[in-house]
């Protein structure tokens, strides 16, 4: 389990609605959360925002709030192998072999 949560407005499904929607299509396990007012005042009329473990994001438009909140996530789902699993092993024996290939 990760340790993102996001909050959306629905005063600003208007604007957000598709990020919501592309986010739970992709993220299923994600904790998404939608709330009636998240008490953010006029933010909500002017641009698409989503509160991101209760700091704001927004962008100029749905596209550009879906892709800093892409960058923005990247840290909480990369997986790095388990150690002592064979896709470790295979990891560190990739990156630990130096050797040029000459006899």
């Amino acid at each position: 389990m990760n340790s993102l949560s996001l909050k959306f407005c629905k005063k600003n499904l208007e604007k957000s609605g598709d990020v919501l929607r592309a986010l739970q299509e992709k993220y299923p396990d994600l904790k998404i959360e939608v709330s009636d007012c998240l008490d953010v005042c006029g933010l909500c009329t002017d641009v698409p925002f989503v509160l991101r473990n209760n700091a704001i994001v927004h962008g100029r438009n749905a596209r550009d709030l879906y892709l800093k909140l892409e960058r923005g996530m990247q840290p909480f789902f990369r997986r790095e192998p388990i150690p002592g699993t064979a896709a470790a092993m295979a990891l560190n024996s990739g990156t630990a072999d130096t050797s040029s290939g000459e006899s």
